[in-house]
């Protein structure tokens, strides 16, 4: 018996041994980072120097620190990003234009988010306006002073991700953030098409966060932390018990909705809408009510035949 109390007493500090190294290292990174390229309309000379691509774009997010390091942003967990480049041209040297899609995604902050981690998409945009200038022998090395048409690419839709995440734990969380890639927008630069001109329908990237920055969208701002924080999150801790929750997520469309009719053009409300028709649709699955989904409909009509499937579905 002793023996075996022995065994059970190092196995125990072994499993906690392990869990506090899982923590600081998870701490210590701020991003999971996947890259994704597809060269496919490019030629084969410009795809052979992209070979390290993807590689050297993933560890120059994973290996580098982007938050400040306030008590708030020290969680034990990373944000997971994706950047899709969908390369379109090259100027046959060092110059690239490309089409990225990019996707952040916020953990469920439930009890098992260490062990049986969830995730809710957090922002997604499909940036159209992407060129810049690279070679695989380049230092990525990170730089806050200069800017760099690849690493401040990279830089910006960081500091967005962080901004995004630290909006959804806390109320106007993400305010440092979004200064800071509106700052990467401001800087001096040869080609300001897709930063700060050449946006039209789509927004430009300094429009995004300028947007997140500007007080007439605190409405939105706040609905967007209620939604995470106080609806999903509430959701995935009470299974058994979520009706606050629901009424949460209802209360925080309906604000951003009124927001959205008060403006003539509000970007990140309709990307919002564009990243949660689906998820809210399937949250709501377990609701009740099927009338629910005529709400989501008339908040956010853009994506009404989702409600509509949704309300059928058995």
């Amino acid at each position: 018996m002793i023996i075996f109390k022995k065994i059970y007493t190092v196995l125990i500090a072994v499993i906690l041994c392990n869990f506090a190294l899982t923590l600081k290292n998870a701490a210590a990174q701020d991003f999971e980072a996947t890259c994704i390229i597809n060269t496919d309309a490019i030629t084969s000379d410009a795809r052979d120097k992209l070979k390290d691509f993807k590689q050297q774009v993933e560890d120059y997010l994973n290996k580098n620190k982007f938050s400040d390091g306030s008590p708030e942003i020290r969680k034990p967990y990373s944000i997971k990003v994706t950047f899709q480049f969908n390369f379109r041209g090259s100027n046959g040297l060092d110059g690239y234009d490309a089409q990225l899609f990019f996707v952040s995604q916020r953990i469920v902050d439930d009890s098992l988010k260490l062990i049986q981690p969830k995730y809710v998409t957090a922002f997604k945009y499909l940036d159209d306006k992407v060129s810049f200038t690279y070679n695989r022998s380049m230092m990525m090395q990170r730089n806050e002073v200069r800017f760099d048409s690849f690493l401040s690419l990279l830089d910006y839709y960081a500091y967005v991700a962080l901004g995004f995440d630290e909006d959804s734990f806390y109320p106007k969380g993400g305010n440092r953030y979004f200064q800071k890639a509106l700052d990467i927008c401001n800087k001096p630069m040869t080609d300001r098409q897709g930063w700060t001109e050449g946006g039209g329908a789509k927004p430009t990237r300094a429009q995004i966060v300028q947007e997140m920055l500007n007080t007439r969208f605190d409405d939105f701002r706040m609905a967007y932390y209620s939604y995470h924080w106080e609806g999903v999150d509430y959701i995935y801790i009470r299974p058994y018990s979520p009706k606050k929750g629901y009424d949460v997520i209802l209360a925080a469309y309906e604000k951003i909705a009124k927001n959205k009719s008060r403006e003539a053009k509000a970007f990140n409300i309709d990307l919002f809408f564009d990243a949660k028709a689906q998820e809210v649709a399937q949250l709501f699955q377990n609701y009740g009510d099927r009338s629910v989904y005529d709400k989501f409909s008339k908040f956010d009509p853009s994506h009404q035949r989702i409600y509509e499937d949704f309300k059928v579905k058995k």
